[in-house]
């Protein structure tokens, strides 16, 4: 319970207007939602609703990390899986593209409908993108293959 009480407090940080503060509370949200991802379960409602306001790169790559972290409705998958396509598309920040191909994989791998779809969004990021997103990329989509082989 205390950890909890700690962990909002943590994230209500997100939405601080001093840009480096929101920016330090999201790398730590995000740190601590990747291993003990319940505590970010409980902020989901708040994080799909604000979505759209998140536009610091430094906070929206965290946020898109921790997408791929939560257990979605199908709803909440479809508004998830269309941001993150927003940002990979539009964001100029390597950092960004390979958090939201990794949440989009996590996404996929939740809803196996999603997988060709998500399979196509690698490839083609990687055909023009940096040698960041094509690492990212190979390991993507070796773990496709690996579930196909399951």
């Amino acid at each position: 319970m205390r950890y909890q009480l700690l962990f909002d407090e943590l994230f209500n940080g997100i939405f601080h207007e001093d840009k480096v503060i929101s920016a330090r509370c999201a790398e730590a949200v995000e740190k601590v939602a990747r291993r003990y991802p319940e505590y970010i379960q409980k902020k989901k409602r708040i994080i799909l609703k604000n979505l759209s306001k998140f536009n610091q790169k430094e906070v929206v790559w965290h946020i898109a990390l921790m997408l791929g972290y939560l257990k979605p409705t199908k709803k909440e998958l479809d508004k998830a899986f269309n941001q993150l396509n927003k940002w990979l598309a539009t964001s100029d920040s390597i950092i960004v593209k390979v958090a939201c191909l990794q949440s989009l994989s996590c996404l996929a791998t939740k809803n196996k409908a999603l997988i060709k779809s998500v399979r196509y969004k690698i490839e083609k990021q990687m055909t023009t993108g940096s040698p960041a997103i094509k690492a990212r990329g190979r390991k993507l989509l070796a773990a496709f293959d690996k579930l196909k082989s399951i």
